[in-house]
C-alpha cells in the first residue's frame, strides 16, 4: 500500500527552548529534594531514624557479653576442649569476629582461636585495623581473667564520616535518585517532551490508516510516532510506546546463533541508506511470536540525519509455513539418509557371503570384469590366486560342520584382512576362496600368496587346540593370455591342482608348460577344471531384472530353487559345474516373461489350454537362453528340466545320456517342485518342509530320481531350511531399488522438481507393485494424485512424501531383520 507521509522537522531554534524548558524542570526537581533532605535530618533528630552504628555497636557488646558468660560456666568446669570448639565456631560464623582469646588475671593467655596474640598487642596500642573489646569473668565472686575479642575495623579515609554514617548514606542517595527522578517527573508533568512533538495531527491520523506497522522515530531510534497497526500487533498503546527506543522492544533475530541482531532503522539513521525486506521477529506479552519483514528509510537530509521512518510488515504466516516446510525438508534429508544407509546393508547382504564376509560370486564376477576390462586398457598387470583349505572334509568329519564353519570364518577373516582393501576376495566354493590383485605383476603376487598361506599355517584354535590349518594356493597373472576372467580363475586353478598333488601347504605359480602332466587321470581332471564357461553374469542379471518386473514372485521362487541346488551339488561337482547349474537354476523360468496375467496369476490350477501355453513359453525360456549365452550345458539343462517336467515321469529313456546334464535336470526338478510345495502362494499355504519332503518322497521312482531325492533330503535337513516371506520376498535387488527410487524422489521434492518428482514416483510406484508392496504402492498413488492437482500444495506434498519415507524405511528395515533371521539358521558350509 502506497501512502504519503509528511514528517515536519523543528526547526534550529527550538533545542535552546527545549534546554530551558529541561533545567526549569531541574531546579524544580532540586527544591524537591532539598524539601526531603530536610523531612530527613529533621526525623533523624527526633529520633525518629535509628542510629545503625549505635545498633551495630550494642550488637557487639551483647555478643561479647554472652560469649563471656559461656567461657564462664566452661571454665568454672574446666571444659577448655568445648570451650575452644565454641569460641573457634563463633569466630567462623561472624565475619567481623577476627579472633577471641581467654587471658587470665595473671596475663596467661590460656586459649585463642588463632593468631590472637598478634592481633591484640596492648589494649592501648592495638593492631590499626582491628577493633578490640574485653569483658571480664569471674569465678567465686574474684575477677578470674578477661575475654578478648578482635574485631575488624572498617578501613579509615577522608570520606569515611560521610559514607559510614548511616544518616549520611540515605541523605546522599536521596539527593542523587531524588534529582534523576523529580527531573523526568517534572518535565513529563510539565509536557517538556510533548513540545517535541514533530508529527502533526492529521499526519498521524492518515498513518493510523495504513494496514502496515509505522515507527517514526528520533535520531537516537526513540519513538516518537506508533501507528495504530503496529501498536496492535504488539499488544501495547500507542501512548506507551512513545519516547521508547525501538530497539529495546522485545525483538530478536531469525537466526538461532545470532544473539545480538542489527536493527535496520539504526542502519538507516547512521548511514543514511535505505534498508529494505530484513525480517525481525517479536515477542508478545502471551509468549507468542510474530515475524516482521522491516524497511527503514532516514529523515533529515544527506549530511544531517534526523531519525528514521519504518514501516513493518507482518509475516508471520508465510514464514511459519516456510518454516513448516524447512523441518518437513529436514525430515525429508534425515528419512534419505537413512534409507541410504539401509540401502548399503542391503547391497551388502546382496554382494557378500553369509558365512565368511566375502564376495558372494555373482558379485564378484561382476567387480572382476570391471577390473579386467580396466587392466586391458591401461595395460596394467592383474593377477588371480586360488585359495584352498587342505584336508577341509576330514575337519568337518572330525570336530563337525561348527567347528568347520569357524575355520571357514577364521580364514576367509585372514584373507579378507590381507587383501580386501586393494583387490577382491571371494568364497568360490565350499572351502575354495579366490582372490584377485590388481596392479600386482606375477612376482608380487607369488609373494602376497606366500604371505596369505604362512598367515592360514598360524591360525590356532582354542578350542580344539590340536587343530592346524594349512592352505594350497595357486597363482595366475595376464602374462599368460587368458582370454577373459574365467579361463584366468581356470589357471590358478589348475595351479591349485597341482599343489594338491605336489603335498599341499605351498604356492603354486602357473607356467605353459603345466598342462603336460603325465597322467592321463590327472590331465582330463585338469581340463574338466579349466573348461571355460560363456555365461556373462551381467546378461543373467538382466533377465533376472526382467522377470522380475513381469513376475516378481516367479523370480523370488527362481532365485531360491538357485540356492538350493547350488547347497545339494556342493562337493559333487567343481565350482564351475555348480555355478553353472546355479545360473541354469536361475533361468529355468525365464520364459513366463510372455506368459499372459490372466494364466500366469490365476488363482487355481490351469486348464490343458492353458497348460499348453506355459509349455509353449517354457521352450520359448530355452530359446532365450540358447540366444544370450551360446553354452550347450546351460541349454541342455534347462531343456532336459523341462521335458522331465512335462512327462511328469522319470523314465530317461529319451533323455540326453551326458551324467551331468541329466543329474543337474533331475536335481533341479526336485528343487522347483520342493519350493513349490513348501511356498505360499495366492490361492493356497503352503506346506511344511515335513510334508514337502514325504510328498518328494512318495513320488520317488515315479516321477523323481529315488537316490536324489534322498540326497537332496540329507542335505536340506542339514541346512534347516527357511523361505521367508513379506519384506524377504522381494529380493534383495527389489529392496535396493526401491530405496533408490525412494532417494531420487526425496531430491526431488528437496528441489521442489515437480517433473522429476511425478517421473519418480511413477518409477516407486510400478516397482512396488511388481513386487506386491502395496503400502508403498498407496502412498506413491497419493504423491501422484497430488503433483498432479491444479491447486498442488508444497506443505502437503512434502507430509506425503514423508510418510512414503517411513514406509520405505520400515520395508526396509523389516527386509534386513528377516534376512538376518534366515542366514543364522542356514549354515553355506559344504
Amino acid at each position: 500500500m502506497g501512502c504519503a507521509v509528511f514528517v515536519l522537522i523543528a526547526p534550529e531554534s527550538e533545542p535552546p527552548v527545549l534546554l530551558r524548558e529541561f533545567i526549569a524542570s531541574l531546579r524544580l526537581a532540586f527544591a524537591l529534594v532539598c524539601v526531603g533532605v530536610s523531612l530527613i535530618l529533621g526525623g533523624q533528630w527526633l529520633g525518629l531514624i535509628p542510629d545503625a552504628d549505635q545498633i551495630k555497636s550494642q550488637g557487639r557488646q551483647s555478643l561479647c557479653e554472652s560469649i563471656a558468660i559461656n567461657a564462664s560456666a566452661h571454665v568454672r568446669h574446666q571444659q577448655w576442649v568445648d570451650l575452644t570448639t565454641i569460641l573457634r565456631t563463633q569466630v567462623d560464623r561472624n565475619e567481623d569476629l577476627l579472633s577471641i582469646g581467654l587471658r587470665s588475671d595473671m596475663g596467661t593467655l590460656r586459649l585463642d582461636t588463632g593468631h590472637h596474640a598478634e592481633m591484640w598487642t596492648t589494649e592501648s596500642a592495638p593492631e590499626p585495623r582491628v577493633e578490640v573489646v574485653h569483658v571480664p569473668i569471674t569465678l567465686n565472686r574474684r575477677l578470674w581473667g578477661n575475654v578478648e575479642f578482635c574485631f575488624q575495623r572498617p578501613e579509615q579515609s577522608a570520606l569515611t564520616p560521610l559514607t559510614e554514617h548511616s544518616i549520611y548514606r540515605l541523605v546522599g542517595f536521596f539527593v542523587i535518585a531524588g534529582l534523576a527522578s523529580y527531573t523526568l517527573f517534572v518535565a513529563r508533568i510539565m509536557g517538556v517532551f510533548s513540545k517535541t512533538q514533530v508529527v502533526p495531527d492529521r499526519v498521524r491520523q492518515a498513518l493510523d490508516t495504513l494496514a502496515e506497522g509505522l515507527l517514526v522515530l528520533d535520531e537516537k531510534g526513540r519513538i516518537v510516532l506508533a501507528n495504530r497497526a503496529f501498536a496492535e500487533t504488539v499488544g501495547m498503546a500507542s501512548e506507551d510506546l512513545a519516547f521508547k527506543t525501538a530497539s529495546e522492544l522485545a525483538w530478536s533475530s531469525l537466526e538461532a546463533n545470532e544473539t545480538d541482531p542489527t536493527y535496520p532503522w539504526m542502519n538507516a539513521i547512521e548511514d543514511g541508506q535505505l534498508q529494505s525486506e530484513q525480517m525481525l521477529r517479536y515477542r508478545l506479552s502471551d509468549g507468542r511470536s510474530r515475524i516482521f519483514s522491516v524497511n527503514a528509510a532516514p529523515l533529515g537530509g544527506e549530511d544531517q540525519h534526523r531519525g528514521a521512518l519504518a514501516t513493518f510488515r507482518d509475516v508471520t504466516h508465510v514464514e511459519e509455513h516456510r518454516e513448516e516446510l524447512e523441518k518437513m525438508l529436514g525430515m525429508l534429508r534425515s528419512s534419505r539418509d537413512e534409507i541410504e544407509r539401509k540401502n548399503g546393508e542391503l547391497e551388502i547382504l546382496a554382494t557378500q557371503d553369509a558365512l565368511t564376509g566375502c564376495l558372494n560370486r555373482r558379485a564378484f564376477f561382476e567387480r572382476f570384469d570391471k577390473l579386467w576390462n580396466q587392466s586391458k586398457a591401461d595395460h596394467t598387470p592383474l593377477a588371480c590366486v586360488m585359495i584352498d583349505n587342505d584336508h577341509f572334509k576330514n575337519v568337518n568329519d572330525t570336530y563337525g560342520h561348527h567347528i568347520g564353519d569357524e575355520v571357514l570364518r577364521r580364514v576367509s577373516k585372514t584373507i579378507r584382512e590381507m587383501h580386501e582393501n586393494h583387490g577382491l576376495v571371494c568364497r568360490y566354493g565350499g572351502e575354495e576362496f579366490c582372490v584377485v590383485l590388481p596392479g600386482l605383476s606375477l612376482r608380487q603376487a607369488l609373494a602376497e600368496a606366500e604371505r596369505t598361506r604362512a598367515a592360514i599355517a598360524g591360525i590356532t584354535f582354542e578350542d580344539p587346540k590340536e587343530l592346524r590349518l594349512t592352505a594350497s594356493l595357486g597363482v595366475s597373472e595376464m602374462r599368460f593370455d587368458a582370454a577373459d576372467t574365467q579361463e584366468l580363475i581356470n589357471q590358478a586353478d589348475a595351479c591349485l591342482y597341482v599343489a594338491k598333488r605336489e603335498g599341499r601347504n605351498r604356492v603354486i605359480s602357473y607356467n605353459v608348460n603345466m598342462a603336460n602332466v603325465t597322467e592321463e587321470t590327472e590331465k582330463e581332471e585338469k581340463e574338466k577344471k579349466t573348461k571355460r564357461l560363456e555365461i556373462s553374469y551381467q546378461a543373467v542379471t538382466a533377465l533376472m531384472s526382467a522377470l522380475s518386473y513381469r513376475d516378481a514372485k516367479t523370480a523370488e521362487h527362481s532365485r531360491r530353487v538357485a540356492d538350493l541346488c547350488a547347497r545339494v551339488a556342493a562337493n559333487q561337482f567343481d565350482p564351475a559345474k555348480i555355478y553353472l547349474l546355479e545360473i541354469a537354476a536361475l533361468l529355468h523360468d525365464i520364459g513366463k516373461i510372455g506368459v499372459p496375467d490372466n494364466i500366469l496369476l490365476k488363482p487355481g490350477a490351469l486348464t490343458e489350454q492353458e497348460w499348453e501355453v506355459m509349455d509353449r513359453h517354457d521352450r520359448i525360456g530355452v530359446e532365450i537362453v540358447t540366444g544370450a549365452f551360446d553354452c550347450t550345458e546351460l541349454t541342455n539343462i534347462i531343456a532336459t528340466h523341462q521335458k522331465l517336467g512335462r512327462k511328469r515321469t522319470a523314465d530317461v529313456s529319451d533323455m540326453p545320456t551326458d551324467e551331468y546334464t541329466l543329474w543337474c535336470a533331475k536335481i533341479l526338478t526336485i528343487a522347483d517342485s520342493y519350493d513349490a510345495m513348501f511356498s505360499d502362494t495366492v490361492y493356497r499355504r503352503g506346506r511344511s518342509h515335513a510334508e514337502a519332503i514325504a510328498e518328494l518322497r512318495r513320488c520317488a521312482g515315479t516321477q523323481f530320481d529315488a537316490d536324489l531325492v534322498e540326497r537332496f533330503t540329507a542335505v536340506i535337513d542339514e541346512r534347516a531350511p527357511l523361505v521367508a516371506s513379506g519384506a524377504f520376498a522381494l529380493g534383495k535387488q527389489a529392496a535396493i531399488q526401491i530405496g533408490l527410487d525412494v532417494e531420487r524422489l526425496a531430491e526431488a521434492v528437496e528441489k521442489q522438481d515437480l517433473e522429476g518428482l511425478k517421473l519418480h514416483v511413477e518409477c516407486l510406484a510400478k516397482t512396488a507393485n511388481s513386487v506386491g508392496v502395496d503400502s508403498i504402492v498407496r502412498v506413491a498413488n497419493q504423491i501422484q494424485s497430488f503433483a498432479c492437482s491444479e491447486e498442488m500444495q508444497w506443505k502437503a506434498l512434502l507430509s506425503e512424501t514423508h510418510e512414503l519415507l517411513d514406509v520405505a524405511r520400515a520395508a526396509q528395515s523389516d527386509f534386513l531383520r528377516e534376512s538376518l533371521e534366515l542366514e543364522n539358521h542356514i549354515s553355506f558350509t559344504e
